[in-house]
Formats: structure tokens, sequence, C-alpha cells
């Protein structure tokens, strides 16, 4: 469970594939709907019956003004599912697919339904019923014409260094655990805790814990905190979707450890490392911030928004 060793032509095919790996990362920041951070301009939490959306001020549901109709229409919720009845005449669309009259009104999926949630698209603006961690059930608005998007500079990394990839073993657990951390929001979220991963960085022997990850079962889930956490990179610590190998072999690759969507978006909140999966020491490696902080400024920066730092 060292460092990766690389030949010179190794070196260059992997400073190669990280660099591609980061430009999706910076790609997917920038996508104008679902996925893309930069993108999202409200989030609006559900009452039960009807929810009115529009861009117009008296809406339970604000869309952007002068970006959508001023009332396109309402949202009957049920708790768990919506229908979106549409009382504009403005042309929707439905997961890509324009929708005529007679097709209304909408059934739409929520986040974790079979087929994902369902995407409402008029003119540049996006939006669809989500529920994350201690959020009630919500409707996420996205705008390709964000600010923030069309004025994103890129993410942030630290130069790629070769001696931050190192091996580490994969220890399943025989049944998925509950693992109970704090999040950005300051409540606490409920991870599927699989296993963990043992590892050496530095001549130092590390085991942290490891939730499932959205890419599947190939991946482990690593969030961690270091000794840059709060000066270097954001606050409440960086993440990383390691490979998993059949032979229980991670991927344990720190130029790849990147910092979650709440350091972007004021409308999301991030479950924050467990306890026990903190580096003494700093990583300089993967995403960092664009300011870097210091003891005399870090107690007034706000650490949510635009990737860097904002006081």
């Amino acid at each position: 469970m060292t460092g990766i060793q690389h030949t010179q032509t190794d070196y260059a095919g992997y400073i190669a594939e990280v660099e591609d790996w980061r430009a999706d990362m910076d790609q997917q920041m920038r996508a104008p709907g679902p996925g893309g951070w930069l993108a999202i301009v409200g989030m609006y939490p559900l009452q039960i019956g009807n929810n009115t959306i529009g861009s117009a001020p008296d809406n339970d549901v604000l869309l952007p003004s002068g970006a959508a109709p001023e009332y396109l229409g309402l949202i009957d919720f049920d708790g768990v599912h919506g229908t979106l009845q549409v009382t504009s005449s403005e042309l929707v669309m439905l997961d890509e697919e324009q929708i005529p009259p007679e097709h209304r009104p909408l059934p739409l999926r929520n986040y974790y339904e079979p087929g994902g949630m369902s995407v409402i698209c008029v003119r540049d603006v996006r939006f669809g019923i989500m529920q994350w961690a201690s959020d009630p059930y919500n409707v996420r608005v996205w705008d390709a014409n964000s600010p923030k998007r069309l004025n994103f500079g890129g993410r942030v990394w630290f130069p790629i260094d070769p001696k931050y990839r190192v091996k580490g073993k994969f220890t399943p657990y025989a049944t998925t655990q509950n693992m109970i951390v704090d999040h950005t929001g300051g409540k606490t979220q409920v991870l599927a805790n699989i296993g963990t991963v043992d590892f050496e960085l530095f001549g130092k022997m590390f085991h942290f814990e490891a939730a499932a990850s959205e890419k599947g079962a190939n991946y482990v889930w690593l969030l961690m905190r270091d000794a840059t956490s709060g000066q270097a990179t954001y606050g409440a610590g960086r993440f990383m979707m390691a490979a998993l190998t059949a032979d229980a072999t991670v991927d344990v690759d720190f130029n790849k450890f990147y910092q979650p969507p709440c350091a972007f978006c004021d409308y999301t909140t991030c479950p924050m490392p467990p306890r026990g999966n903190v580096l003494p020491f700093p990583v300089e490696a993967g995403e960092r911030l664009k300011i870097l902080l210091t003891a005399m400024n870090i107690a007034n920066v706000k650490f949510n928004v635009n990737g860097d730092s904002k006081s």
C-alpha cells in the first residue's frame, strides 16, 4: 500500500489522464442544468397541495425574472410526487421533449424515483423536484444564463504530483452500515458506510471509512480533511471517488481530491467527513481555493461561494 511507481511513458500517460479528468470536472461544473452547480439559482420548499411557479414575485416557486413566464402554472405536490399544470402558452419541455397541451398536466418524478428527476425546461431555465439529506422536498431551479455560471473562471488545482497517488486496501462490511455525519447545513446526514480503506501516505498508515459511491460498485467515496482545510482548500473537507478493482485494491489518488458542490453553490449542503477521516499534514494535491487563506483572515471567510472565498 505504497506509492504507485511510473515509467517515463506511464508518467506522461498518467498526467494526461488526470488533466482530462480535471477538464471533465470543470465541464460538469459548467453544465446548464442538473449536475451543473453554477447554474442553480434557487431552491424552494414544496407545500402539500398547489404551489404556484413563475417569475412574478408572488409565486411560491420563483423562476428568474425576465427568463421565464411570470405565471407558468401550478405544481400539485402530494408529499413525494408532483404534477405540473401549465397555465402559460409558453413552450415547455419535459426531459428534453416538447410536451403539447393535450398531454398536460405533467407527472413529475422526484430525484430518487426510477428514471431519476423529471426535468422541466422553459426557455433557458430548468427545474425539478429534489430532496437531499435533511432538506425538505423542494424545487431546484437552474438558469443557463446565471452570472455565476457565465463568469466562472474555472476550478483551481495544485500541480499534479504522482507521489500523492497510492494503493489502498478495501475491506467491506458484511452489511452496509449507517454512518451519521455532520453536514454544512448545520444538521446531520446518513451515508451508506460500505467498508474501510487502509492506505499508506508518507510513511504513515491510515484507516478511513468509505461510503457508497454514486458512480457504482467499482468506486468508493472517501470524504476527508487535511491540514490545508480552511486555508488552502475548502474548510468542510474534500471528496474523492476512488476506483476499486476486483482484488479490493483502491486507487487512492489525491490529485483527484476535489471540493464538494457546496464550495461553489449557496443552494446545496454537503456531508462532512467522518471524524476519523483526517490527514494530520497538508495534502497539497487536488483542488484548492483560488485565494489562499491565512490565520489573520480565515475567521472572516464564507466557504460556500464560487469555489474560492468570500469575506
